[in-house]
């Protein structure tokens, strides 16, 4: 096995077992979920996705463009 693997696999089972303790000692809630919490948190999901998305794009535009011959002759300063 490789390490990376390794390391997820444990990573994995780690995980499983968190989510195993966790389940066998909780306890009934009782407690009443508003219909409209699932769309609270689907429309967090989802401007974070579009957030994420707006600053990977805005990031390699910034990146390209300092290399980008075409932006380097149009920021010189005109001689007259």
């Amino acid at each position: 096995m490789t390490s990376s693997f390794s390391r997820a696999l444990y990573g994995a089972a780690i995980a499983i077992w968190i989510f195993a303790v966790i389940n066998l000692i909780a306890q009934p809630a009782y407690a009443y979920v508003d219909p409209g919490s699932g769309l609270l948190a689907l429309q967090i999901i989802g401007s974070t996705i579009v957030g994420a998305t707006f600053l990977i794009r805005k990031r390699i535009r910034e990146m390209l463009s300092f290399f980008s011959r075409k932006q380097r002759e149009a920021t010189k300063p005109v001689e007259r």
